[in-house]
């Protein structure tokens, strides 16, 4: 399966419910343009974008975007912010791709791929409360 299609079937590990009347964005710093990166420096990308994240007093929370089967796991953040500005934290730590939830639909959205955004259906599908 290619990187695209793969990124279509994930689902999103939480610790807390989420509201689903808010417009957010899932951004990850990990693995960039696809690339399997050490953990070590998965580890230290995702706390320069936690870093970013406080410096730009953007509102954020942890998040897991995984592989339906859990075989593939990336550190993520839901980042309360609008479109563009995703997509601009998505160029400067080197994504293929966000997911966006506007009105609680889930989509696809390209940033370092030629692809077409898509629609993946309803957020609260694909969410996966785990237990604290």
């Amino acid at each position: 399966m290619n990187l695209w299609e793969s990124y279509k079937t994930s689902i999103f590990l939480c610790h807390q419910a989420l509201k689903c009347d808010v417009d957010f964005a899932i951004v990850s710093a990990q693995n960039p343009a696809g690339t399997t990166e050490h953990p070590y420096l998965n580890l230290r990308r995702d706390n320069e974008l936690q870093a970013y994240l406080n410096q730009q007093r953007l509102p954020y929370r942890s998040v897991i975007g995984s592989a339906p089967d859990l075989s593939f796991q990336e550190k993520s953040w839901i980042v309360l912010c609008d479109k563009s500005c995703a997509v601009q934290l998505a160029v400067r730590f080197e994504q293929n791709a966000i997911y966006w939830v506007e009105q609680g639909e889930l989509f696809l959205v390209p940033v370092l791929m030629q692809q077409n955004e898509e629609s993946l259906g309803r957020f609260s599908e694909r969410l996966v409360l785990l237990p604290d």
